[in-house]
């Protein structure tokens, strides 16, 4: 089969026909309808997580004092988002940071309840637009390489569960994700069409994304590389295509330093982002966006001390190689693996049908990422892998349109194939966090296996729900995060030992990857199932005094969410390491 070229052949140079007829249109005006009630159902449903406070403080600090150094590893572009939903919503709130220097209300507990959920949605807006814009830009990169790939790659996009998880949330990962799914789409644009009036808009995305967190930087080196063979093969000069190249790289400079307020300083490896924390002694500089090259260096100081983790049953400060191999197994749908099989087996045997630079856009970032994550000391769940999305979307899309059009007898494969994939995510809405795929046993077996990014403190909202209609006076429960209070739970600390009846609440992480608690704390409790799920992520026990007597004595046998394979339920204990308290918010 012959390959197809990167773009389509006969339109005139600079015409790209990506919604070519009204149906077209309708269909991708559809995904994109049902993708945001999905993500703005989902925001409105949750709670604060654990990095998202911490963020939104950042943003007000940055808007109203123009400080960019409060949570500086948290870059500054999407604070821009978060504090403009904030400011929406709340123009009181801006008022009264704007009458101090100092850190003032809290954007989300000093607000009456109502308002806090509505601060919290409208800073997560922000998010939620980049995501939907990024599913139209994937759309428009897989028309371009094969026409009718583009709504397979929406929908792929639009109803993948981490994308519908963290696409509703005021972090980072999908800033990262989106401005990379825009610089694809710029790259593939400027091959049809090179110009500074294509580069510029190239390098403003760079920029954008870059700007939005360390995990996009790799991808610079490879934009900048195919930024120069796409000038090359538009017949440009060699010079030319330089100048167009180092226009792109300098339009992205400014645009992270125009994120930063245009300032000026010096770096401060010893203590980078004033926390104390660094990479050595000694300072440079000054430089441009110096807060932002610190805000990195702390990151990669941040990989190399790790994060305290869990993954099959032991916890770890220093990662496994494996670790995202089993994220990608437990955290991507059954049905998308088996798209990604069919794919791989047509890949293998007709051949490539993309140019081998399309395919290398498309491939090998994700690549690259996966195994710098799996190498490294800070695995933190999905979320640190989600940028490659973006680019296997694309490359799953293209593949599977071929299938469709060459191999009528799998027309009907892929058609379910791709429906099972959007029921398998849908059916645990709002719950996307929590998804974990049939492999796993779902969202009540996956925590056994992995906790990492899952339960975040997500589902405080519903358990202050919880304990209101059922009328539970005594509480015993394990805080992960955020401020319980404020979203009207009452609670004492869950015990450690058998000693008070009650109603427990312990969540996932605490029970897995204790942060709070001594490893192993519940150990006690969880001899037996949970008599009830909040969100998946939260464990209810009713104990009463019968109950209580018969866990002091223990029950022989597993915990209950012990699984073959997984370390002895009684040897958990000697393999944990001890928790360690932490204020870093991102652990």
């Amino acid at each position: 089969m012959s390959t197809l070229p990167l773009s389509p052949a006969n339109d005139p140079p600079g015409r790209i026909r990506i919604f070519g007829t009204p149906g077209k249109l309708g269909l991708c005006t559809l995904v994109l309808v049902l993708q945001a009630v999905l993500l703005i159902s989902t925001a409105w449903d949750k709670s604060d997580t654990t990095d998202e406070p911490d963020y939104l403080i950042g943003a007000l600090a940055q808007w109203t004092h123009g400080d960019y150094q409060n949570n500086c590893h948290a870059p500054a572009i999407p604070r821009w988002g978060f504090g403009l939903g904030l400011r929406i919503s709340d123009p009181a709130l801006f008022a009264e940071w704007g009458e101090t220097n100092e850190v003032s209300s809290h954007p989300l507990y000093s607000r009456p309840r109502v308002q806090m959920r509505r601060n919290l949605l409208s800073a997560r807006l922000a998010t939620i637009f980049v995501t939907l814009v990024a599913g139209l830009l994937l759309y428009g990169a897989a028309e371009m390489l094969r026409p009718g790939a583009g709504l397979l790659a929406q929908i792929l996009w639009a109803f993948s569960p981490s994308t519908l998880a963290h696409g509703s949330l005021a972090t980072l990962d999908m800033w990262a994700a989106g401005g990379l799914a825009a610089v694809l789409f710029l790259l593939l644009r400027a091959e049809q069409r090179s110009s500074v009036w294509t580069f510029i808009p190239l390098g403003i995305a760079l920029g954008l994304a870059t700007g939005s967190k360390l995990t996009a930087l790799p991808f610079a080196g490879i934009a900048v590389l195919y930024a120069w063979f796409a000038a090359r093969k538009n017949g440009e000069t060699a010079l030319r295509s330089f100048l167009l190249v180092i226009l792109a790289i300098v339009t992205a400079a400014l645009v992270i330093w125009a994120s930063f307020g245009f300032g000026v300083g010096m770096v401060d490896l010893a203590s980078l982002c004033g926390t104390g924390r660094g990479l050595s002694e000694g300072r440079f500089g000054p430089v441009p966006a110096s807060l932002w090259i610190e805000g990195w260096l702390l990151q990669v100081r941040r990989g190399q001390v790790g994060f305290f983790n869990y993954l099959l049953g032991e916890t770890s400060r220093t990662g496994w190689p494996w670790f995202y191999l089993v994220v990608l197994a437990l955290k991507v749908t059954v049905a998308a693996q088996i798209l990604a099989g069919l794919a791989i087996v047509a890949r293998l045997k007709w051949g490539a049908s993309l140019k081998w630079p399309a395919e290398a856009l498309l491939l090998l970032y994700p690549f690259f990422l996966v195994l710098a994550m799996s190498l490294g000391n800070t695995q933190a769940g999905v979320r640190y892998i989600l940028p490659a999305f973006p680019f296997f979307i694309v490359w799953l899309a293209i593949q599977g349109r071929r299938l469709f059009e060459n191999a009528p007898r799998f027309r009907v494969a892929v058609s379910f194939v791709v429906a099972l994939a959007c029921f398998e995510s849908v059916r645990i809405h709002p719950h996307h966090l929590m998804f974990f795929n049939l492999f796993a046993g779902g969202p009540e077996g996956g925590p056994r296996y992995l906790i990492s990014s899952e339960d975040w403190g997500q589902d405080q909202r519903r358990l202050a729900a919880w304990q209101a209609e059922n009328g539970v006076k005594r509480l015993y429960y394990s805080r992960y995060n955020g401020n319980p209070e404020a979203w009207g739970i009452t609670y004492r600390q869950a015990l450690c030992e058998p000693r008070l009846a009650g109603k427990y609440a312990l969540h996932a992480t605490e029970v897995h990857r204790p942060k709070r608690v001594r490893p192993g704390c519940f150990d006690w409790i969880t001899q037996e199932p949970p008599d009830e799920r909040i969100g998946h992520s939260i464990y209810i026990y009713r104990i009463d005094d019968a109950r209580l007597e018969r866990l002091k004595n223990g029950i022989a046998g597993p915990a209950f969410w012990s699984a073959p394979g997984l370390p002895p339920y009684r040897d958990r204990l000697k393999t944990a390491e001890p928790a360690q308290p932490t204020n870093d918010p991102s652990q």
